[in-house]
């Protein structure tokens, strides 16, 4: 099998399926689709590819055994979990079923954030999919919501996607969706043209992605987010339609969806690359010009360098760092959003006595930040 000419030498290829590609509008599986995914997975492997499968679906599928036990306002994460719960085991014996009908095997990862931010768990799951892998194995990842929760989601299963790529360093990121790709409008406009390919660096702030799914978290907005995560690590991304034929293949080997090409000359270590694809949603920093000269010659980040700080993360996360709104700077933060709106714009002598404790003179140390901007990690 020979892939389009734009992924040339790629090998290792990261497939996303979104609960709208594998499942119904009631919920049930859509086997249809599902066998044609499996189908083209197995021949890709047969031609000597490796392929690892993000699937979401589960929450779908096992929200309709919960239709009688729908919990009251303000428990919607926990309806999620407890859907999570059933469906998952129902999906993945799908999937193993169809496998098997091909003889081959697919394997089950589930992941949280915290799994990606963890050094040591990182590694530890980055080398089981690898044995997978090498035994042409399919390991099928999901965030595990049975038990996530705001402190430790990945955020969905778009942005689990960038960060598995990453993780197993694959050559290309296929995200499958319900539109054709990427519209310079909302595709039910009149008018609306789909892009065919966007060059690393292109400007998408004048396109409308505010569109969702009935059954996903995410939305266009979402995958945008996840393609950009691994562009610039040399990634390259596609955004395509479950409409097609060959649901995998047809956007690997033709000019089918939108097409993203990577930075070719930004290639980070694995610690830097690891912290940009683990990169909390919605979740930063904003920092004064000193601060910002002091990140941009090499130096931490700290506390009085800071001017505000917003989202949910805790220590541990990798968040944006901005200056004048504008992101320039990915770091592993040492304390949480609600320390660091207490200890913003203080000496770092002061932090003991403001919080009780000092995790760190600095909010984010320069041997876990990641420069954006040109003349980074230099």
């Amino acid at each position: 099998m020979k892939l389009r000419e734009e992924l040339e030498g790629c090998k290792r290829i990261v497939v996303k399926v979104g609960s709208n590609v594998v499942t119904k509008k009631n919920g049930r599986c859509d086997i249809r689709k599902m066998r044609i995914i499996v189908e083209d997975i197995c021949e890709l492997i047969d031609s000597g590819f490796e392929v690892v499968l993000v699937s979401s679906g589960a929450v779908s599928v096992g929200k309709a055994f919960l239709k009688k036990m729908m919990p009251k306002k303000g428990k919607k994460v926990d309806l999620q979990q407890s859907a999570s719960s059933i469906g998952q085991p129902k999906l993945i014996n799908r999937y193993s079923q169809l496998f098997e009908d091909h003889q081959s095997i697919c394997s089950q990862i589930l992941l949280t954030h915290d799994d990606f931010r963890n050094r040591k768990r990182f590694l530890l799951a980055k080398q089981t999919i690898e044995v997978l892998l090498e035994n042409k194995v399919t390991p099928i990842l999901n965030e595990n919501d049975s038990i996530s929760f705001s402190e430790i989601t990945v955020g969905d299963n778009d942005h689990l996607a960038a960060s598995a790529a990453q993780m197993v360093d694959a050559d290309v990121l296929l995200i499958v969706t319900s539109a054709e790709g990427l519209f310079d409008k909302d595709p039910l406009e009149k008018g609306a043209k789909l892009i065919k390919a966007v060059s690393f660096g292109d400007e998408l702030t004048n396109i409308d992605m505010t569109s969702k799914t009935d059954v996903g978290r995410g939305g266009m907005e979402s995958k945008i987010q996840a393609v950009n995560k691994v562009t610039p690590l040399g990634i390259k991304a596609i955004i395509s339609s479950k409409d097609n034929d060959r649901i995998v293949i047809d956007p690997l080997t033709k000019g089918m969806g939108t097409i993203f090409d990577p930075e070719e000359n930004f290639k980070p270590e694995q610690k830097k690359a690891w912290i940009i694809s683990t990169k909390k949603f919605n979740c930063g920093v904003e920092v004064d010009k000193g601060a910002y000269d002091a990140l941009m010659s090499g130096n931490s980040l700290f506390p009085r360098g800071i001017s505000s700080c917003f989202g949910d993360f805790y220590q541990g996360d990798c968040v944006d760092i901005l200056h004048e709104g504008k992101p320039f700077a990915i770091g592993i933060t040492e304390y949480d959003h609600l320390d660091i709106d207490r200890i913003k714009d203080k000496h770092s002598d002061e932090i003991e006595e403001v919080l009780g404790y000092k995790n760190s003179i600095a909010v984010i140390l320069t041997d876990n930040l990641v420069l954006l901007e040109d003349g980074r990690n230099e």
